[in-house]
């Protein structure tokens, strides 16, 4: 109060603040870090838990429930509802040779109109069912023709698998204005799912690997690198017919990222619109079960999620 006095009297007065004002006025009000303290505990506080599971019935159930909540009020909402069901197109292209295997081309719509390229590495001997296995990109800007990423299809197919790989929106052959990540939050605005086309890029990846003659539908994988990774976790807990997933350095959860805001928050894809209302990334991961899962992350590498 009687800072207050003096600020008032003086500037009632006119005269100029001399020393002793101008000390006091420079002294800290709140101690450092604490607005970004406190909002960390604020959003921290406020992440949905996991509910204590007396067994394994007791989890199914809650996991089914959550899944479509999850499925129904987040990445299908509004217009997007109308995209779930919705008959799509598949293409096969050109077929390349390869030391072993050959790769297969495709395209295939991700809801009517909106195509996405893929590949589709086999075996170059095939015969009776095999293990098919989604690769998914995440934000290497040359997408598909990512060296790390076709030497692993490769891998895969010269072991016998089927190994499935799209593009991603916004890289590789995706990288043009209409197809960037961020259309998702004008998307988002309209009072539609943003989030859909890229739960539906991955969806439809499955349905076509599902339908390749050699596929065993019991021997399902999915797989992907930091926004591959993210896109892993979200179709294998959405996705029962994933058996296998392996995601890696893709996500974290929402605690996690409340505490450290100064490595990666996610893009907008990752934080999407009203899923920290039904789930935090701890119930996705938990979703795959009783499946595999073969979980990885990292320290303080480019990716930027953190390990703990």
């Amino acid at each position: 109060m009687r800072l207050l006095s003096v600020l008032f009297i003086t500037a009632a007065s006119g005269f100029a603040a001399g020393p002793w004002l101008e000390t006091q006025i420079a002294q800290p009000i709140l101690v450092p870090r604490q607005t970004l303290l406190e909002a960390e505990v604020h959003l921290a506080s406020r992440v949905k838990p996991i509910p204590a599971i007396a067994d394994s019935g007791e989890w199914d159930r809650y996991a089914a429930r959550l899944r479509a909540q999850i499925l129904d009020n987040v990445i299908f909402r509004g217009e997007a509802a109308k995209w779930r069901d919705t008959p799509t197109r598949v293409e096969w292209l050109d077929t390349l040779p390869g030391n072993g295997y050959r790769v297969k081309k495709f395209r295939y719509e991700v809801i009517p109109g909106m195509w996405l390229p893929g590949l589709l590495y086999e075996p170059e001997q095939l015969s009776g069912r095999v293990p098919a296995i989604v690769n998914l990109n995440g934000h290497e800007g040359d997408g598909k023709a990512n060296s790390y990423i076709q030497e692993r299809c490769i891998n895969l197919a010269k072991k016998g698998m089927l190994a499935f790989n799209n593009e991603w929106f916004g890289t590789g052959q995706m990288a043009i204005p209409g197809f960037v990540h961020y259309r998702l939050n004008q998307i988002d605005l309209t009072g539609t799912s943003g989030l859909a086309p890229y739960f539906l890029a991955q969806k439809r990846l499955v349905d076509i690997a599902l339908q390749h003659p050699n596929a065993d539908t019991d021997r399902l994988g999915v797989t992907g690198l930091s926004g591959g990774g993210w896109q892993t976790i979200l179709l294998s807990s959405l996705d029962p017919r994933v058996k296998l997933a392996a995601p890696l350095a893709g996500y974290s959860s929402f605690v996690t990222r409340t505490q450290f805001p100064e490595m990666d928050l996610g893009d907008s894809e990752q934080t999407p619109v009203d899923l920290g209302v039904y789930a935090d990334y701890t119930h996705l991961t938990a979703m795959v079960a009783a499946n595999a899962l073969q979980f990885g992350n990292n320290a303080r590498e480019k990716c930027g999620f953190r390990a703990d």
